[in-house]
Parts: C-alpha cells; structure tokens; sequence
C-alpha cells in the first residue's frame, strides 16, 4: 500500500513536471506565431529599380530624337530663308514686267491717238479723191487762181498735202505693228514672271509648312521628355520606398528572430530549471518513501522554489533641450490635426503649402495642390490661429522640447540625417497618437498617416 502511494506521488510529480514544461514552453509560441510583417521581396526592389532604368534609357532615347529634330529644323529655316529670297526676286521681277506692260499701254495709247489723227486725214483725203482726182484739184486751182504765180502756191500746197497724206498712211500702218508687237512681249514677259512668281509662291508655302510641323514635332518631343522625366520621379521614388521598406522590415525582421530566440533560450533554461525542481522534489518524494517503509515513520522534507526576474528598457526619448514654453491649447492642437487628417490624400509638392501649382504625381506632371512636410504642418496651426514659419529648422525652435514617452496629439515630430544634430533636421510630421502622425512624406507621394518612430527620428515639440 505504501508502494502504490510511492508511485501515485512519483506519478503527480511527473505529471506536474510535464505540465510545468509545456506551460514554460508555450510561452514563446505568441512571439513565433505573432503575425510577420510584410516585406518587399529583392524581385519587387530588383523590378522597381529596373522600371526606373528603362524610364531613363526611355529619356536618352527621347534626347536622341530631340537633337536630331532641333537639327532638321535648323535645316529647314535655311531652306525656308532661301525659298522667302526666291520669291522676293520673283516678286521683283513681276514689278519689273508689270512696268513694262504699264509702258507698253502708255504706248499703244498714244499709237492708238495718233491712228485716230491719221484715221480722220486718211478720211478728208479720202473724201478728197471721191469729189476728184488730184489733176482736177490742180485744174481747180488754176481756174480759180488770179495770178499764174497764185496758181503754183495753191498746186504746191495740194502736192505737199497729198505727201502728208502718205506720210500719214505709213505711219498709221507702223504704229500699229509696233504697238502689238510691244503690247504682246509685255504681255509674255508679266505672264512668265507671274508663273514664276506662283511657282516660288508655292515653294515658300511648302517650306513655311514644314518648318511649322517640325517645330511642333520638336514641341511635342519636349513635352513627352518633361513627361518622362516626371514619371521616372515618381518610380524612382517607389524603388527608393520598396528598398528602405525591405531594409527595415529584414532588420525587423531579425531583431525579432533574435528576441525569440532569445525568449526561447530563456524558457529553455526556465524548463531545465522547472525540470530539476520536479526532479529534486521526486527524488526527495522517493527517499522519504523508502524511509518511511523502511522506518514506518513520516519525515518532512523542505522544498525550494526558483525566483524569476526581469529587465525593463527604456525607449529612446530624442532630444530633449532645455527651456521653451507651450504656446498651444488641447483644443488648437486638435484643430491642428483635424485640418492635417482633411488633407490626407493630397500630393506632395516642393516649397507648397497647399497652393495649386505643377506637381509630381502617379500620372505625371499635373496642376493641383500641394504641401511639403513643414508647409503642410504650418497651415494644419495656421487654421488653429498660431502662426509658424515655413521652415523646419524654425518650427524646431517653438514651443517646447518633449521627449517621446511625454508626446501627445498634436505634438509636431522631427527627423534628421543626424539624430544627434538638430542642424541636421529634414522632415517633420504632426503626432497623432499610438506611433502614429500625418506629413508629407515625400515626391511622388501623398500625405497620409505614417510611422512617427522610425530611425532617424530625432525629438518633438509641443507648441
């Protein structure tokens, strides 16, 4: 009987040491189990980084083309200038022959008074020669004459009328053929200057044309280039983004391999200690057994039992200078981060502070609003009524320095290069609660709620 109550107690003391070791070991399951975080795999960097060199041989390439077409225009304003020269001479030449023709009317028009004049001659003497031949004027005269001398006047006047009239005939006859041989060069020449004149027309339109399409190819090659150039911004941005995101969630990732293993090996030893506890006691729990058939009577044996203990560390608070004073309300500080929350969503921009302007987004250059981080923090106190600079180094210097277990909603969060130089301070950010603050992180991004303890995290302020 006091065997089988030896093995009962040896049995409880067993069970329990199991027991013991299982609870001691479980308790590393919520570290292994805790949910992992989501990291970039190096084929998402590897691909972000390759999109982005493919954008720029796409910029280089769109430079080639830029080049050649700024140099096909240059040749084509030298053609133009040529073509424009040709039709000025043409042009002249069109004057030229037009003077001519201009003459050469003037000409007809004086040939044509004097063919009247020798017309209405032509007529008298043909009127004369119908009432009689030129002997019987002469006999006429003669009958008529007083004198033999009134006579030879009067018959050398009709001799001398009847040489005018011939005179007359023959220049009637001339005039005319020079006048249309005149008028019908004139003619030739302003109709041949005038097809010139088109055909150079035509040659100087063409070329003006062209000049004018090579010049809106060139516009539209300098367009796509500033399209380019803003899209390799943004995915330059999203490699430098997927690369710090792997980084840091590897370095995560290991620290928190590392506080497993470390919690493990620390429950390891726990468990061995347990262990030998349990043992020491069965063993105990045995030898008094056997004393106790061995001598029939009850000894009372002690047992110990391990103390445990613990370290706490303390979070890095930043930089905490001395003096300064809170210039802000709870109510204004929640203005403050109400105003940020309206403007999550809204896209990065360089020196904005919520103005429309060009800006970097997903899509390429466009014309919306803006902020960058310190803008967007002083129009967030600026709708609380406190006026703040736009400026970070600035925004450092108000209010007063807090170090991290002492942050509250509201409380502006710096950055820097240097966690030991507030010199050094590029970014800030408004806290928002739970690690957590709203800013404008960066080009090519959009404000939004973002880690507020990342490891260049340098200190806050409370204004």
């Amino acid at each position: 009987m006091q065997r089988l109550r030896y093995f009962r107690r040896a049995g409880f003391v067993l069970a329990t040491l199991a027991v013991v070791a299982f609870t001691l070991g479980s308790t590393a399951l919520p570290a292994s189990a805790a949910k992992k975080p989501v990291i970039p795999s190096q084929t998402q960097v590897d691909k972000a980084n390759a999109d982005a060199q493919a954008k720029a041989v796409q910029i280089g390439q769109t430079e080639a083309q830029l080049a050649a077409a700024n140099a096909s225009l240059l040749k084509l304003n030298d053609q133009v200038e040529t073509l424009v020269e040709a039709y000025d001479g043409a042009n002249a030449k069109v004057d030229a022959a037009q003077q001519q023709v201009a003459k050469a009317q003037s000409d007809l028009a004086a040939a044509v008074k004097a063919r009247a004049g020798a017309q209405i001659q032509m007529n008298v003497f043909a009127a004369d020669s119908y009432r009689g031949a030129s002997g019987l004027d002469k006999l006429s005269a003669l009958m008529t004459s007083d004198s033999p001398s009134s006579f030879l006047t009067r018959a050398a006047t009709l001799s001398a009328l009847a040489r005018h009239q011939q005179s007359v005939i023959a220049l009637m006859t001339s005039t005319q053929t020079t006048q249309t041989a005149a008028q019908n060069a004139a003619n030739d020449a302003l109709s041949a200057q005038q097809s010139v004149l088109q055909s150079a027309s035509k040659a100087k339109d063409a070329a003006i044309a062209a000049v004018n399409s090579q010049a809106g190819q060139v516009a539209a090659i300098n367009a796509t280039q500033l399209d380019l150039q803003a899209q390799l911004a943004v995915l330059r941005g999203t490699a430098k983004d997927l690369a710090t995101a792997r980084a840091e969630g590897l370095k995560r990732q290991a620290e928190e391999a590392a506080a497993a293993a470390k919690a493990a090996a620390a429950a390891r030893a726990a468990a061995r200690a347990a262990a030998a506890a349990a043992a020491a006691r069965a063993a105990a729990l045995a030898a008094q057994q056997r004393q106790e058939e061995e001598a029939a009577a009850a000894a009372a044996a002690a047992n110990g039992t391990p103390n445990s203990g613990g370290a706490a560390g303390a979070a890095d608070g930043g930089i905490v200078p001395p003096g300064g004073h809170s210039i802000s309300t709870p109510a204004q500080r929640q203005t403050a981060i109400a105003f940020a929350e309206g403007q999550v969503g809204i896209w990065y921009r360089w020196a904005g502070a919520g103005e429309v302007g060009p800006t970097v987004t997903a899509n390429g250059v466009q014309n919306v609003s803006g902020y960058d981080c310190s803008g967007l923090t002083m129009r967030a106190y600026q709708a609380a009524g406190l006026s703040l600079l736009h400026y970070t180094g600035a925004q450092w210097d108000d209010g007063i320095h807090v170090s991290r277990d002492q942050l509250q909603p509201g409380d502006l969060v710096f950055f820097a290069t240097n966690t030991n130089d507030p010199n050094t301070i590029h970014h800030v950010g408004i806290y928002i609660g739970n690690g957590q603050m709203i800013d404008a992180p960066a080009t090519g991004e959009q404000v939004g709620v973002h880690n507020a303890f990342r490891s260049d995290y340098i200190g806050a302020v409370q204004l």
